[in-house]
C-alpha cells in the first residue's frame, strides 16, 4: 500500500476518534449537569458547553497525529490488515448459512433438555 494512502487512512481513523472523544465528553459533561449543580452552572455557559468537548476532540486528534509511536504503530496496523485476505461474498454467505444451522440446531436440543428437566422437577416435586 502506498505510503500516503496509508496516512490518509491513520489521519481518518485519528479524526474518527477525536469526534469519539468529543461524544463521550459531550454525554459525560451532560449526565454530570443533570446530577450535580455546580456542573449544571456551567454546562449552561454556552462556550463552556461547547467548547469543552471540542478541546477534548483536538487535544485527542493532535495527541495522536503527532505522537510518532502512535503514527509508527498505526502503519504497522494498517499494513498488516492490508495482508488479510477476506473471504469472497459466496463464502460469506455459505458460512453464514452454516451457523445459522447449527444455532437452529442448539435451540431445538436446548429447548428439548429444557422441556424434559422442566416435567422431571414437577414429576419429582408432585
Amino acid at each position: 500500500m502506498e505510503k500516503q494512502t496509508t496516512r490518509k487512512i491513520i489521519t481518518l481513523s485519528f479524526v474518527c476518534a477525536a469526534i469519539i472523544a468529543y461524544i463521550v465528553v459531550n454525554v459525560i459533561f451532560r449526565a454530570m449537569a443533570g446530577a450535580f449543580g455546580p456542573v449544571a452552572r456551567y454546562y449552561s455557559i454556552d462556550w463552556l458547553n461547547n467548547g469543552l468537548p471540542v478541546a477534548a476532540a483536538f487535544i485527542t486528534f493532535v495527541s495522536l497525529q503527532f505522537n510518532k509511536k502512535i503514527v509508527a504503530w498505526a502503519e504497522d496496523v494498517v499494513i498488516e490488515v492490508s495482508k488479510v485476505v477476506w473471504p469472497t461474498g459466496r463464502d460469506t454467505f455459505t458460512l453464514t448459512a452454516v451457523v445459522c444451522f447449527f444455532c437452529g440446531i442448539s435451540a431445538v436440543l436446548l429447548m428439548t433438555i429444557d422441556f424434559v428437566a422442566k416435567n422431571l422437577v414437577q414429576f419429582i416435586i408432585q
